[in-house]
């Protein structure tokens, strides 16, 4: 087990946001359940909703960390950090809807072409690759630099609802992870004590917007590790009541001719959810697998639409068009809406022009979206029929 687990090693320094960060971050994706307060309790977990129930972003409470993300850099340039910007909303839009392919929907292709609009803040730092467990080249660090992306959530909120994607919601249950390996020794039961050696289902819970508990090791638990072993929930269902919770996530990883394989159940009291297994030359990817069938089958459970109105055409007129460059920040901002099909110029005249617009969203949708950005704001006395705006500020 030690070739394919090596024990952490002494790091040296790290810039000091990186060496805040990152333990921060494993901590909260992986909470030892000796601290069983740390855990949400299984009773507020929200009950999922009818498939066909729209969802109310708005009353909805947000957890802000689903709406960041972190990129590496590939170089320097304006046109990477533009391409950073739209993998790091590609990887919240994963996080926030539960869906794998959510990058590809077609509204979202056209968001992500302006994914910078998008983020209200950003960060780069930068770390050498052997204190990510790699070798240097040559002896040097070889330095990478990271992008930390946060995004606005109003105007996220309006690009999931404008694509006709789910929302999985919040809060979000938090598996407790019992995990037995057998690396040819027989198997042994991963503890709290153990983090390193589900580092990679960590990374990947975080990625997929899923966090999950560890239990304590006691010698109860271990002397369980034949029953995870079998892939059998219904005696674990005790052990893992005695952290408050009903979500658990049993996982099996073992060699398998020139590779590792994980099998993995992941249940909710007497429910079985899902069942998978995964085959990787990796030992650490066949690990990680266990975050990406947990979030897939939570999110089909949990995840619900957002109501953003029947798509179709919508007239609506601009106000206060003082001059060419007040018509083309106004027309132009229209035209970059990834809910903005078309755009036709019915009627102009100074100051005013009245547009059609063929929405892939309903009026609501679209005012929504409008709503979260900064370029226009409604006239409040206009009918709803026919909304009118003009340039903010």
């Amino acid at each position: 087990m030690a070739a394919a687990f090596p024990p952490p090693r002494a790091l040296r320094p790290m810039p000091r946001f990186r060496s805040v960060f990152m333990p921060l971050v494993l901590a909260l994706a992986l909470s030892p359940l000796a601290h069983a307060q740390d855990l949400a309790p299984a009773e507020a977990e929200a009950e999922a909703a009818a498939p066909s129930e729209p969802f109310d972003a708005a009353e909805a409470p947000r957890d802000l960390t689903l709406y960041q993300a972190e990129v590496e850099l590939i170089s320097q340039g304006a046109s990477e950090r533009r391409a950073a910007a739209a993998r790091a909303l590609s990887q919240v839009l994963v996080k926030l809807t539960g869906d794998p392919l959510a990058a590809g929907n077609p509204v979202v292709r056209r968001a992500l072409a302006s994914a910078e609009t998008f983020v209200s803040d950003s960060r780069a730092s930068e770390t050498s690759s052997d204190q990510e467990g790699n070798t240097a080249v040559g002896g040097v660090p070889v330095y990478k630099t990271t992008m930390n992306f946060a995004f606005d959530p109003g105007s996220v909120d309006a690009l999931v609802a404008g694509a006709g994607l789910r929302v999985w919601g919040s809060p979000r249950p938090r598996p407790i992870l019992w995990l037995a390996i057998d690396d040819g020794r027989g198997a042994r039961l991963v503890n709290s004590q153990q983090l390193n050696v589900v580092k990679p289902l960590a990374q990947r819970g975080l990625q997929r917007g899923l966090r999950f508990g560890m239990p304590a090791g006691s010698a109860v638990e271990q002397a369980a590790a034949q029953t995870v072993w079998a892939q059998n929930p219904e005696p674990m269902r005790a052990l893992t009541a005695r952290y408050g919770v009903d979500v658990q996530l049993l996982g099996r990883v073992y060699r398998a001719g020139g590779g590792w394989t994980a099998d993995w159940v992941l249940s909710r009291g007497d429910q079985e959810l899902s069942r998978w297994s995964f085959s990787d030359p990796s030992p650490q990817r066949a690990i990680a697998s266990g975050a990406d069938g947990a979030a897939d089958a939570i999110a089909r459970r949990d995840a619900v639409l957002i109501d953003a109105g029947e798509p179709g055409q919508l007239l609506v007129e601009l106000v206060g068009l003082r001059d060419g460059s007040d018509y083309a920040r106004a027309v132009g901002y229209l035209q970059t809406l990834a809910v903005v099909r078309a755009l036709h110029i019915v009627e102009a005249s100074p100051e005013r022009v009245q547009l059609r617009l063929d929405l892939a969203v309903g009026p609501e949708g679209f005012a929504r979206f409008v709503a979260s950005g900064d370029t226009l704001q409604a006239d409040p006395l206009a009918p709803e029929d026919a909304p009118r705006y003009q340039l903010k500020p």
